[in-house]
């Protein structure tokens, strides 16, 4: 028994130090990328500099959210394809300890992050979300309007409205031309006039005596004018990252039940992961941690997509399948569980024959599902 604890707790001071390593250094990944973003909005005169990081801060709990179970679960497969690297495994094995017994051994640690990540997932990190949209719809529009620069053409909302004006008199802005870079029609506006105000977070901009071009594209074209004229914007953080993550970290639902059922859906992945991490942790003496680490990149990611991919598919009716998004999630849980009591990867150890050909083959996927998930 004595010996049976001193292996669990080395086994739980290692998982320990390679979770918050591999959490912090996350962190720090995606709070730069997030921070580069912000500051090239900044620059663009669509965002404040100075509420950066107080909108960065009010989101790490967001962050964090995604990022504690990836931590988890690269920490344990680290530790399980090193004992089996090393032939440590087997002195479990000798002392009487099974792989059940081992889950059974870091189930302390395991409830302990299960219970963090659900408080933050569900509480923390959408009250963080919504003190950031609140804290730049609170802007003030004094200070946006003094960023923007006449004769320079301005992105408004960072993902594609672009704004070009000629002057700017107290309110009001004159020789005004608006068009959105994305709208398939292409419809410009030209006006004399233009005011911006905002309402619930939108940016509202009001036209004065001005005409409108639409669907510059089709081969029958028109134009209108007209005194008043009336566009809303959304004012949102899309930054020019082309790896912003945005399907995770930035997507916008009206349905505040699959949002709910979103955050709650992100702690369940511990019990998948867990047992994952033991199937593919299993690796050859001396073959070298870096494909589990690549393929637990891969997992992770997949994992994830596939649940945006299911929530995406939410319409507002036949809530039962998406409480908790747990067909995905049970899909997961035994396929873990099928692959656990195979007692490793029997069926995926022939896939390539040449290593370097598979973790070129996983580092695309997980490009691939990266950029998936930034679209």
């Amino acid at each position: 028994m004595y010996k049976k604890n001193i292996l669990a707790i080395h086994l739980n001071s290692q998982i320990f130090k390679g979770f918050f390593a591999i959490l912090f250094i996350l962190t720090a990944l995606i709070f730069s990328s997030r921070l580069v973003g912000y500051f090239e909005q900044a620059a663009a005169g669509s965002l404040n500099p100075d509420i950066i990081f107080t909108v960065i801060l009010f989101r790490l709990p967001d962050f964090l959210a995604l990022l504690i179970p990836f931590a988890f679960f690269l920490s344990l497969l680290l530790v399980i394809s090193e004992l089996y690297n090393t032939n440590g495994i087997y002195a479990y094995f000798s002392a009487g300890v099974s792989r059940l017994r081992l889950i059974k051994h870091i189930t302390p640690f395991f409830l302990v992050v299960l219970a963090a990540c659900s408080i933050i997932s569900i509480y923390l990190a959408p009250y963080g979300k919504a003190l950031s949209k609140d804290l730049i719809a609170e802007q003030s529009y004094e200070d946006k309007l003094s960023m923007m620069q006449p004769n320079t053409l301005i992105n408004l909302d960072g993902i594609g409205s672009y704004l070009y004006f000629e002057s700017y008199n107290g309110d009001q802005m004159t020789g005004v031309t608006f068009f959105v870079q994305d709208d398939p029609a292409l419809s410009i506006i030209k006006a004399k006039e233009l005011e911006i105000s905002n309402e619930a977070g939108n940016m509202i901009l009001n036209f004065k005596s001005g005409s409108i071009y639409p669907d510059l594209n089709s081969p029958n074209q028109i134009d209108a004018s007209f005194k008043d004229l009336t566009h809303s914007i959304d004012i949102g953080l899309a930054t020019s990252n082309p790896l912003t993550l945005s399907k995770l970290l930035d997507y916008k639902n009206k349905s505040n039940f699959i949002q709910n059922q979103w955050n709650a859906s992100i702690p369940i992945m511990l019990l998948a992961l867990m047992l994952l991490s033991f199937v593919f942790g299993k690796e050859n003496p001396r073959s070298g941690r870096e494909g589990s680490l690549v393929t637990g990149v891969l997992i992770y990611i997949f994992y994830l997509s596939v649940l945006v991919a299911f929530r995406e598919s939410y319409a507002g009716s036949s809530n039962f399948f998406y409480h908790f998004l747990w067909p995905v999630h049970l899909a997961f849980l035994f396929f873990g569980a099928l692959l656990f009591w195979l007692d490793g990867r029997i069926a995926f150890k022939n896939i390539f024959s040449n290593s370097r050909l598979k973790t070129v083959s996983i580092i695309f996927l997980i490009f691939f599902l990266l950029v998936w998930l930034s679209s």
